[in-house]
C-alpha cells in the first residue's frame, strides 16, 4: 500500500492510503470536530504563511506585511542551529545578511519573529523567536525588524534547546481561505496526501510559566474562571464571528476584570460584563481592546479550528495547567493528587479515609503552582451528603441550585439546615436573591418518592425552600408545600444522615452517583 505525507496538529507524519482519522486519533474526544485543509487551493505567490520543520516540531509563521523572509524555501541544511536560548527568546543562525543593527530595546509580543544579529553585525544575523512579551536587544534594524508572528506551534518554541534546527522552509496555503477547509466530526474520514489536521486547540494560560517559581498571579481569579470552563477538555461553540468563536456553556458567571490588552489572534478572553458575563471567547483575528474582556491564555496550537468551526461544534482543548481544585475529594485522594504535581500538602486532619475538603489554600491554581505547597481544611464525611440532580426534567432548576449552594463552581457546596418535621420531612433554606425567579419546572403530579429533593417555585410564599421526606404524603410535596409549588430537582442518596443533622447547621452537600 502506498504511503502518504500528512500534517498532523503541525507535525509530518508518514502514512498509509485510506488511513482514518479514528486510527491517527485515538483519543479524540467522543462528538469533537476536526479541522481537514485540503493542498491545493491558494497560488504559492500570494500565501503569507510559511511553515519551518524543525527537530523539535513544526511552526507555521505568518509574515508581516510587505515583508520579505530572509531564509529562501526548502532544505536548509545545518546553517540554522539555536545559538542562544533564554526564558524570553531563541535565536537561528547564523547566516549573512546586509542590514544596519540598532544598538537599542524594542518591545516583542509573545511568537514575534524578528531579523536579530550578533555582536551588532549583520553577517552574523539570527533568526530570534520570542517566547514571551519582552523589551529586548537582538541587534535588531530599527523598528525591532519583526519579520511575522508564530500562529501555529507556539509551543514547539519552549522546547527548542542548543543542538535543534530548522531542517526546511515551505509555503503553506493561507488558513483564512475556507474554500478546500472541512469540518468534521467523522473519524471514518480518509486522510489524503498532503492534508494538514488540526484536532485540538492548546491554550496557555496568561501568567503561566514552565518555571513555576516565574508564575505571574497577577491574573488568577480570571484565569482560574478559564480553567474551571475548561476543565472537561471541550470548548463548546455557541456562537461564531468573522473575528471570535464564543462558549458560553456555563452561563453567566462574574470575572474579575485583571488583564486589558489588544485581543490579537490566538487571544483568550473571559467576558466581564453585560448577558455574556462569563463566556469564553477565543480570537481568530486582531481586534482593538474592550473593558469589558479580561485576558486569560493564548492559543499555542490549532488556530486553525478557531478559524474554521461553526456554530453548535465541540471542539477538544487542552489548557496549560490543568485546573488544581481538590475541594469534594476524600482527603486520601486529595492528597495523592497534590503529591503527583509535586507540592507539599498540610491537611487539619490526619484521617484520610473519614475526611473530606472542603477548602483549599491558597484557593487559586496558579497562587498553589507558584508557591508549591497547599493546605487542606475538610469535615467528616458524616457532616457530607451526596445528591444526585435531574438536569434533563428541571435544567433551569438545577442550575439556580447549583449557583446558590456553590455547586456551580466547586464540587462541594453547602446549604443551612432549618427544620426537622419529626424525622418525617427535612428543610432547607438556601440564600436566593430576591429577585430570582424560580418558574414551575417539572412539578409533582403524585407523591414524592422518599428521597426525592424538591425545590419550591414562586407559586408559593416560601419560594426558595429545599426539602426532601423520609415518609410519602398524599397532599403535599418534600418541601411542604402542595403539589404544583414543588419543582423535583434530584434525589438524596445519603438518606441515613439526615436524622443526623442538627437545626441552624450548616449542611455539606456533593453531587453523586446512585
Amino acid at each position: 500500500m502506498t504511503d502518504i505525507r500528512i500534517f498532523l496538529n503541525g507535525e509530518q507524519k508518514t502514512v498509509a492510503e485510506k488511513t482514518t482519522l479514528q486510527t491517527l486519533l485515538p483519543n479524540q474526544p467522543e462528538g469533537t470536530s476536526v479541522v481537514l485543509l485540503l493542498p491545493g487551493s491558494v497560488s504559492r505567490e500570494k500565501t503569507s504563511h510559511l511553515r519551518l520543520s524543525t527537530t523539535a516540531g513544526d511552526i507555521v509563521i505568518e509574515l508581516a506585511k510587505k515583508v520579505s523572509f530572509p531564509i529562501p524555501t526548502g532544505e536548509t541544511g545545518q546553517n540554522l542551529r539555536v545559538h542562544f536560548e533564554d526564558k524570553n527568546a531563541v535565536s537561528f543562525g547564523p547566516f549573512p545578511e546586509n542590514f544596519t543593527p540598532d544598538k537599542k530595546t524594542y518591545h516583542y509580543e509573545r511568537g514575534a519573529v524578528c531579523l536579530g544579529s550578533g555582536g551588532y553585525d549583520s553577517k552574523n544575523a539570527y533568526l530570534t523567536f520570542s517566547r514571551r512579551e519582552h523589551m529586548g536587544d537582538h541587534g535588531a534594524a530599527k523598528g525591532g525588524a519583526i519579520l511575522g508572528k508564530v500562529i501555529s506551534g507556539l509551543g514547539i518554541m519552549n522546547r527548542w534547546r542548543n543542538g535543534d534546527t530548522i531542517t526546511r522552509i515551505e509555503e503553506v496555503f493561507s488558513s483564512t481561505d475556507s474554500t478546500n477547509a472541512k469540518v468534521t466530526a467523522d473519524l471514518t474520514t480518509e486522510v489524503k496526501d498532503r492534508m494538514q489536521i488540526f484536532s485540538e486547540i492548546l491554550i496557555t494560560a496568561e501568567g503561566y510559566q514552565k518555571n513555576h517559581a516565574e508564575i505571574d498571579c497577577s491574573f488568577t481569579e480570571s484565569v482560574e474562571h478559564m480553567l474551571f470552563c475548561m476543565r472537561e477538555n471541550i470548548y463548546s461553540v455557541d456562537r461564531t464571528a468573522s473575528t471570535y468563536i464564543r462558549d458560553h456553556t456555563e452561563g453567566r458567571l462574574f470575572v474579575p476584570q485583571e488583564l486589558q490588552k489588544p485581543r490579537r489572534e490566538g487571544t483568550v478572553t473571559a467576558r466581564t460584563a453585560g448577558k455574556s458575563c462569563g463566556a469564553i471567547y477565543i480570537y481568530a483575528k486582531d481586534v482593538p481592546s474592550n473593558p469589558h474582556h479580561t485576558r486569560t491564555g493564548s492559543v499555542t496550537r490549532g488556530i486553525e479550528l478557531v478559524k474554521f468551526a461553526p456554530e453548535k461544534t465541540r471542539l477538544s482543548v487542552k489548557v496549560e495547567p490543568v485546573l488544581f481544585d481538590l475541594r469534594g475529594l476524600p482527603l486520601g485522594e486529595a492528597v495523592a493528587l497534590a503529591k503527583e504535581r509535586g507540592l507539599k500538602v498540610m491537611a487539619d486532619n490526619k484521617d484520610v479515609t473519614g475526611r473530606v475538603v472542603i477548602d483549599q489554600k491558597p484557593a487559586t491554581t496558579l497562587e498553589i503552582l507558584k508557591t508549591g505547597k497547599v493546605s487542606l481544611y475538610t469535615v467528616s464525611l458524616d457532616n457530607v451528603i451526596d445528591i444526585t440532580l435531574d438536569y434533563k426534567k428541571a435544567p433551569k432548576s438545577v442550575d439556580l441550585f447549583r449557583r446558590v449552594t456553590g455547586l456551580k463552581r466547586y464540587a462541594i457546596g453547602t446549604m443551612p439546615f432549618i427544620y426537622n418535621g419529626d424525622d418525617e420531612m427535612f428543610l432547607f433554606k438556601p440564600r436566593f436573591t430576591t429577585d430570582i425567579n424560580i418558574i414551575p419546572e417539572n412539578i409533582l403530579t403524585k407523591p414524592a418518592k422518599i428521597n426525592a429533593l424538591a425545590l419550591t417555585n414562586d407559586s408559593r410564599h416560601a419560594v426558595g425552600m429545599v426539602g426532601v421526606r423520609v415518609v410519602e404524603n398524599e397532599e403535599y410535596g418534600p418541601t411542604g408545600e402542595p403539589f404544583e409549588g414543588t419543582n423535583i430537582i434530584g434525589t438524596v442518596i445519603d438518606m441515613d444522615k439526615l436524622p443526623l443533622m442538627k437545626e441552624g447547621d450548616i449542611v455539606y452537600i456533593r453531587e453523586g452517583k446512585q
